[in-house]
């Protein structure tokens, strides 16, 4: 009989995906981050950002180290009210805002074409625990 497997203590099955990175600046836990130029984490400077993000799991000054999940469940501050089932991706502050849906006129030009890409490249993932504007909602990061 062999023995089982639990998730996340088999390298092919993983409920969260955790780094170590050097804060780029002060960050506080549940900010959503992305990785800037010099290798460092910041705030998204563009929202949504179209980058990959994180949600901070620890808080930071700069230059310190900070822990950041890029994968996996924590808590982060919403901008606007996010909803149960919301796809959210990064807002002001290094919160996290809803994702509106492509509609259909994105698909009938080529710069409505671009914003429905961009809405898909700017997902953080999805809200487990909605939150009205300043609350703390509770997101699944894709």
């Amino acid at each position: 009989m062999s023995t089982p497997q639990l998730e996340g203590t088999n390298p092919l099955i993983s409920d969260r995906f955790i780094l170590p990175e050097i804060a780029g600046e002060d960050l506080t836990m549940g900010q959503v981050v992305e990785r800037s130029a010099n290798d460092t984490v910041k705030k998204p400077t563009s929202n949504p950002s179209l980058q990959r993000c994180g949600i901070c799991l620890t808080s930071a000054l700069s230059g310190k180290e900070i822990s950041v999940l890029w994968r996996g469940q924590a808590r982060a501050k919403a901008y606007g009210t996010v909803t149960y089932g919301d796809a959210v991706g990064s807002g002001p502050g290094g919160t996290v805002q809803k994702v509106g849906p492509a509609t259909s006129s994105d698909c009938n030009t080529s710069a409505g074409t671009a914003l429905a890409v961009n809405r898909a490249r700017s997902l953080i993932g999805w809200a487990k625990a909605g939150a009205v504007s300043g609350g703390t909602a509770v997101i699944l990061v894709m």
